[in-house]
């Protein structure tokens, strides 16, 4: 129900829109909520900020566009303006990369927080215009001397080290990594519910490479939520999970 109903929406606002966008359908946290992000409209304003458009939907509530804005330096959301939408009016690039939000940590922030993933996952090809060497005055979340403890909350040996390798897999195949990544790495500590709901990362260690950190976030951030804990173990745990991101000339790994 829920598949078609993205669909006839998808369709729905296709036949709305008469400037050129290209949406695509976003998880907006609720089942009663439909959001769309508009790629053509994922604007790197500086290393760190861009800037986004979002078509919300609640109920039968009059349609939204959201215009949007992301900080990854500290993994902070915000919202510039929200307006009735109208198709001929749409107009994704009238901000300027000093518009205001008021900025809110992602975790907290269960409608935006999509969005922001997103696009953190174009970063390489989005800000592209920015040199690597330029990326490397910014610092993400880096907290060296942070040290992750863990108890297994009732795992045997052999749940837990199925449950690591599954979230290690997922992420493995989310990673994208590009030439000028080559002979990175990046460790993160990964947090996670029980039921397998994503409660964010801090970086143990890396190579000073800004590309390098952010795909390895990117990484994460797009697998989330991972699978709950096997039933049977306390319904309110966290596990804390250290995941290396190498990468080689040929290779990569996720550790």
């Amino acid at each position: 129900m829920k598949k078609k109903l993205f669909i006839l929406a998808m369709c729905l606002f296709s036949a709305l829109s008469a400037n050129a966008a290209t949406w695509v359908a976003i998880d907006s946290g609720s089942p009663e909520i439909q959001m769309f992000i508009d790629t053509d409209s994922i604007k790197y304003r500086s290393i760190d900020t861009c800037t986004y458009a979002l078509i919300y939907k609640k109920g039968n509530n009059p349609t939204k566009i959201v215009y949007a804005k992301s900080d990854f330096s500290d993994d902070t959301a915000g919202i510039i303006r929200v307006e009735d939408f109208e198709p001929d009016k749409y107009n994704p690039g009238f901000y300027s990369k000093h518009s205001r939000a008021f900025m809110k940590d992602v975790q907290y922030n269960s409608v935006l927080s999509s969005a922001h993933n997103f696009a953190l996952a174009l970063y390489h090809e989005k800000a592209a215009e920015y040199s690597p060497e330029s990326m490397d005055i910014t610092n993400i979340k880096n907290v060296s001397n942070y040290l992750p403890t863990n108890s297994r909350f009732g795992f045997t040996d052999e749940e837990y080290k199925a449950y690591i390798a599954n979230v290690k897999d997922t992420v493995l195949k989310n990673w994208t990594t590009t030439f000028s990544t080559i002979y990175t790495d990046v460790t993160l500590v990964v947090s996670i519910n029980s039921d397998g709901s994503y409660n964010g990362y801090r970086i143990l260690d890396s190579s000073h490479n800004e590309q390098a950190k952010r795909a390895a976030i990117a990484a994460v951030n797009l697998s989330a939520p991972f699978a709950p804990f096997p039933e049977g173990n306390a319904p309110t745990r966290t596990l804390n999970i250290p995941i290396k991101f190498e990468q080689k000339m040929f290779k990569k790994y996720v550790k």
